[in-house]
């Protein structure tokens, strides 16, 4: 019998429908909280499998091109737990829908919508992952042999009759190699989302194509699923004894036109990060050859060309005033501090008195802010009586702070003096109060001093004094 190709046009959208119209369909059933999970680690699994049934694609269909890995097995996280049930949902809306555009949309929003509580990386990741239970099971009876009689019932009972015998798969080696390069366009595409949701996130006016990216993600993650829904059918149609196969072309076609716009958004990302660091570190050094005001300092050094924001005080907002005229303890550290350093912070505090304030400069790794990490900070601005940087972002300085400031993420303390000038950076660890700085015990010697000579002239005056 021949061959039949069945349309899955995969970058066609349904009668009625535009990018518009899709894109307000995903927003509505997207839930922006999210749910914590670990997609990296999941992913780590899918390539896995994809890799080690490259060999046994090979040993049954020679003439399949077979997925090649150079790269040696990464390990999931200790803690990773698999989401085993909601695959199994997955797996099952992708199997028992049949093929076409209509079909392949609603699957596509239906799986959004049940993983509407997962970041869009996620959503993506758990959908090949369903799918690469399928694919890594096939592949795995495959191995086992259709002699082998457990295997034979299984064959049966999952509805996979090629397990009979491999010369239905020779037939299909054309099939198996585009399958097998659009799993690997997929895996790439992830990857890139992966890394674009990685960079440093300066905000909109200091990375715009950043921002830009970001919010194309949630389009590419609906497309990576219609994908796997294409490859799943298309595995269905391999492994079944009908002569049909899916038309993978327009799916390949269209995914590898994402990956390209993706790589060239990297690109242009990067190259906007690397500039704003640059700059943020050219004017942090000029500033401070210079006696700029205070402000002009926390702008360069944590929001760039983006507006600045007022300090935090507790539950209220001050302006910048408040620490003219006076030492500014700079207290850089991400948002996990040990109690050791909350008592540290605690006594510099109180020692400091109405000489100075301290300042938390918070630095941030994620792309996006999240209300997790705005309430630890806060949390621990009410616990010490400080000041904190109103930006929970990655901030354009850190250049700066790493290489002037040798910040290597351990906390540390930089007192800038009421002149604004930087007089000395030091971990917080190695702090043992405030006369651990320099500034601090020399201002003291000199206070001690000065009531020493006053002491001594008045007792002069005294002596010098006729009796009359």
């Amino acid at each position: 019998m021949k061959q039949q190709a069945v349309e899955f046009e995969i970058t066609g959208v349904p009668n009625g429908y535009n990018e518009e119209e899709i894109l307000k369909q995903i927003d509505e059933i997207h839930v922006t909280a999210g749910e914590e999970f670990d997609a990296e680690s999941l992913f780590i699994l899918v390539e896995n499998i994809v890799k080690h049934a490259a060999p046994i694609i090979g040993s049954f269909a020679p003439g399949a091109q077979a997925l090649l890995f150079n790269t040696e097995d990464m390990a999931p996280s200790v803690c990773f737990n698999s989401p085993f049930c909601t695959l199994k949902q997955i797996s099952c809306k992708m199997a028992c829908k049949g093929p076409g555009v209509v079909n392949a949309h609603e699957t596509t929003l239906a799986i959004l919508g049940m993983l509407s509580s997962y970041s869009w990386d996620a959503r993506a990741v758990m959908t090949l992952a369903a799918f690469a239970l399928d694919y890594g099971e096939f592949w795995l009876l495959m191995q086992i042999g259709a002699s082998d009689q457990l295997t034979k019932s299984m064959s049966i009972l999952k509805g996979l009759p090629v397990l009979a015998g491999n010369s239905g798969l020779q037939k299909r080696q054309q099939a198996l190699t585009e399958l097998n390069n659009l799993i690997k366009v997929t895996l790439e595409v992830i990857k890139c989302i992966f890394e674009l949701e990685k960079l440093p996130n300066y905000g909109r006016e200091n990375v715009p194509a950043l921002l830009k990216a970001l919010n194309h993600i949630r389009l590419d993650t609906y497309w990576l699923i219609r994908t796997v829904i294409g490859c799943s059918a298309q595995l269905t149609g391999i492994t079944s004894d009908e002569d049909q196969e899916v038309d993978l072309s327009s799916l390949t076609y269209n995914l590898y036109h994402i990956l390209n716009n993706l790589k060239m958004q990297l690109n242009i990302c990067k190259q906007q990060i690397e500039e704003t660091e640059t700059e943020a570190y050219q004017i942090l050094m000029n500033l401070f050859q210079i006696r700029p005001k205070i402000m002009e300092v926390f702008k360069a050094l944590c929001y760039g060309k983006s507006n600045v924001q007022q300090l935090i005080d507790g539950s209220n907002e001050v302006y910048f005033d408040v620490l003219k005229h006076k030492y500014v303890l700079l207290f850089i550290s991400g948002p996990d501090i040990s109690d050791n350093d909350v008592s540290t912070l605690k006594l510099l505090r109180k020692e400091l008195g109405n000489r100075g304030k301290v300042v938390w400069v918070p630095i941030v790794v994620q792309s996006r802010p999240t209300i997790n990490i705005e309430r630890k900070f806060r949390s621990l601005g009410t616990e010490v009586p400080l000041y904190i940087v109103q930006q929970f972002l990655p901030i354009p300085g850190i250049k700066f702070i790493r290489e002037e400031w040798h910040f290597t993420n351990k906390p540390i303390i930089v007192v800038i003096n009421p002149k604004v000038r930087v007089e000395h950076n030091i971990l917080l660890e190695q702090i043992r109060g405030i006369n651990s700085f320099p500034c601090f015990r020399k201002r003291r010697i000199d206070l001690l001093v000065c009531e020493l000579c006053s002491c001594v002239c008045q007792c002069c005056l005294c002596v010098h004094i006729p009796k009359n």
